[in-house]
């Protein structure tokens, strides 16, 4: 049913807490009960909003989904607390020597982020620890590093479809699906929104061209570090001896398991979660094979992991829980009613535009996927639009956004690792990201033509 102007309401109420409050949670929350009381008053029911919430659990690709992000944070923790990562990195340092220069500082860091795929967070936190050292004693400018970084965490997270981003925009198709606006399995659509995901391709392929294409750019970091423990953070030195076969194994387990699953069984989202979940039990018997932690310090280490992605989990919840309510409200219908007024082949640049818009004046890119996608997939429907091509405009817009916006989570914890101030590392990245925007813009007007 459609609701004409009115089942704009949510989406107009959550983008503006989300501008104002900058906080997504309350803006997603606010945007259910809104949501909620509208078909209440139409349908003469209760509560609605509530329980479209509560009914979110009810799907099995719901479930699954947040369960993955949830499981996710544990894979990323007990590696860490394994010393999987810094054996890793030591391999790579230390007994490879592969790092002699700034050029090999910058390569080490960009190569760090292709491998560390898993988890944006992870790979920001992990990669500024292990190569600030390096940078510092070759004189290499942290704001470089800091857009090395920045520049290949998102990107290459949205090109790795075995990822929480990858579950989180399968989640949010997966709406779409189980409300008949489309039909097929959601992370097969994932997928082929790979080569359309065009500015993480283009941002990678910028970072690496900036890191051979030696320049004098900013000032140099500060000073060198003469010091084994300067060149290795604490946590190189701890009761547990760092291993790179402790990260290796579990991440070769997980995504050979995944993607034959997902050969096997032709269901991504099934493959995903049980990929997962068997690496989390086979690593935990190797690490129990080597004395490393017990059944039940394991288990914690599981907990701990599960416990700081929470957060991720709630908004993922509350966006499946919003993104039902607008197809039932007919938000993506009505929105599709402009379309005589628009040619098809310029909507995925104007999703792309949009995505980066809300997603620099929020800060935030899952949750502006949260907000377009809804509305992004039913207009690209109504309008026969290439449904994967306008997804891959979601996430390149959100991607984009993010880069350009100060007050991003990841701009904020990139610069605070890299030990930089936040504007310097903006302005430092800003003219990569526009490069990288305006070139997609020009792209997904080509592409909207072709497809």
């Amino acid at each position: 049913m459609n609701h004409g102007i009115v089942s704009l309401v949510p989406v107009a109420l959550t983008l503006s807490l989300t501008f104002y409050s900058r906080n997504v949670i309350l803006a997603l929350l606010a945007g259910v009960c809104a949501g909620g009381v509208l078909l209440d008053v139409a349908q003469g029911t209760l509560f609605t909003g509530i329980n479209s919430i509560a009914a979110v659990f009810a799907s099995g690709w719901a479930a699954k989904a947040i369960l993955f992000v949830l499981l996710t944070g544990s894979l990323v923790h007990v590696i860490e607390q394994s010393g999987g990562v810094n054996g890793f990195v030591r391999l790579l340092t230390e007994k490879r020597r592969a790092v002699k220069s700034v050029l090999g500082a910058e390569v080490l860091a960009y190569l760090l982020g292709i491998v560390l795929f898993v988890d944006t967070t992870s790979s920001i936190v992990i990669r500024g620890v292990s190569t600030k050292p390096f940078f510092d004693t070759y004189d290499g400018p942290r704001e470089k590093l800091s857009y090395i970084i920045d520049s290949t965490s998102a990107p290459v997270a949205f090109l790795s479809p075995a990822t929480s981003a990858g579950a989180f925009l399968a989640a949010l198709i997966g709406v779409q699906v189980s409300s008949g606006v489309i039909s097929g399995d959601p992370f097969s659509f994932v997928l082929k929104a790979l080569p359309f995901q065009i500015y993480s391709i283009i941002s990678v392929i910028i970072v690496g061209v900036t890191i051979f294409r030696r320049k004098a750019v900013t000032s140099p970091g500060s000073g060198p570090f003469k010091t084994e423990s300067d060149r290795h953070p604490e946590s190189f030195h701890g009761a547990i001896e760092p291993k790179a076969v402790n990260m290796m194994l579990p991440m070769g387990i997980f995504i050979t398991g995944t993607f034959g699953l997902m050969v096997l069984t032709g269901d991504g989202s099934t493959a995903i979660f049980t990929g997962i979940l068997l690496t989390l039990l086979a690593t935990g018997v190797l690490y129990k094979a080597q004395g490393i932690a017990d059944t039940q310090g394991y288990i914690n280490w599981c907990i701990q992991g599960m416990a700081s992605y929470l957060e991720v989990a709630l908004i993922l919840t509350l966006s499946f829980a919003l993104s039902d309510l607008l197809n039932r409200l007919g938000t993506g219908a009505y929105l599709a009613g402009f379309g005589h007024h628009v040619q098809p082949a310029l909507v995925p640049a104007m999703v792309f535009l949009s995505g980066a818009l809300i997603s620099f004046m929020s800060g935030t890119g899952g949750g502006t996927l949260s907000i377009l996608v809804p509305i992004s997939i039913p207009l690209a429907v109504a309008m026969d639009v290439n449904v994967p091509l306008v997804l891959g405009a979601c996430g390149s817009g959100a991607v984009f956004g993010d880069h350009c916006s100060p007050i991003s989570d990841t701009t904020i914890l990139t610069a605070k690792v890299a030990e930089v101030d936040v504007m310097d590392h903006v302005r430092h990245q800003l003219p990569y990201a526009l490069t990288g925007g305006i070139i997609s813009t020009l792209m997904f007007l080509v592409l909207g033509r072709v497809f």
